[in-house]
């Protein structure tokens, strides 16, 4: 047996194998695994050799770029069954909106810790705290503060508004939960501090220390879920097409937003994204060498 992919959201692969079902008439394998991590998936396997083989992986890469295509949940509307090894209507879109609130409420330690702690730190922030949290949390720039190192960290669990930390707090609960999922604890623990450190810097050295939020290490998480994904055979995160150039268009956005009176930290953000890229892509070239 080939296998094709494995995904922690079930709704992925019924979807697909229906599709090619339905395209093919081949029945795909779907098996129930664990991971290293002991996670559960779904794993999808081709049975034997078929002259639709090569039809097959295409179409399976362009499943990877766009999962949410609606072709696919419509072929399994239409060709979902009771019979052995499948599933019925009504449980695939049972099982597949449980999956997906799995996938969403599933978090790591570190992940979960950083979100906690943006959002406490902002709960006292509009309590009327803001001035005083400010003051202890922001980048060194008076004497003796580069010895506080809590600084060259903290400025990133600050954010300025609603919208702010909405953002940079769903980006990372899902990106950031992605990363600690497949790679661990330690790993996120290490893009975060890394990128918390030269965002930091960087900013710094571009705008003074006036800045705030966690959007510099988003964007490290952004840049590194992106190679990572680009360096698995099997596209482990399910990045849509399309995820690099949107990332870019939100880099160039921030030099645009301050004629509309909205300042962002360009640097810091541009910074991340580079730190992102930079440590997947050593993870993956070091990876390979030891093996």
């Amino acid at each position: 047996m080939q296998l094709l992919f494995r995904s922690e959201i079930p709704s992925f692969a019924w979807q697909f194998r229906d599709y090619i079902r339905k395209k093919y008439q081949i029945e795909l394998i779907l098996q129930q695994e664990k991971t290293d991590m002991r996670q559960n998936v779904i794993a999808v396997y081709l049975s034997g050799n078929s002259e639709q083989t090569a039809a097959i992986l295409q179409d399976l890469a362009e499943f990877h770029r766009n999962p949410f295509d609606e072709r696919y949940e419509r072929a399994s509307w239409e060709t979902g069954d009771v019979s052995s090894g499948s599933h019925s209507l009504k449980e695939l879109a049972e099982n597949s909106s449980q999956g997906i609130k799995q996938q969403l409420l599933k978090t790591g330690p570190v992940t979960l810790l950083i979100t906690l702690i943006c959002i406490i730190v902002y709960g006292f922030e509009i309590s009327g705290m803001a001035e005083q949290i400010m003051q202890f949390a922001h980048f060194p720039y008076e004497f003796g503060e580069n010895q506080q190192i809590w600084r060259y960290f903290t400025h990133s669990l600050v954010h300025l508004s609603s919208m702010h930390i909405t953002f940079n707090l769903v980006w990372w609960w899902i990106f950031g939960g992605a990363i600690e999922r497949y790679f661990g604890s330690t790993k996120l623990i290490i893009i975060y501090v890394l990128a918390a450190f030269a965002t930091g810097v960087t900013q710094n050295f571009a705008s003074g220390p006036h800045f705030f939020g966690l959007s510099g290490v988003v964007y490290a998480v952004l840049g590194y879920v992106f190679v990572a994904d680009k360096f698995s055979p099997n596209n482990r995160f399910n990045l849509p097409s399309g995820f690099f150039n949107v990332l870019i268009i939100g880099i160039a956005l921030g030099f645009v937003t301050p004629l509309i009176g909205i300042k962002m930290g360009n640097t810091a953000h541009i910074t991340g994204l580079l730190v992102g890229l930079i440590l997947a892509f050593l993870q993956e070239k070091i990876g390979k060498k030891s093996k």
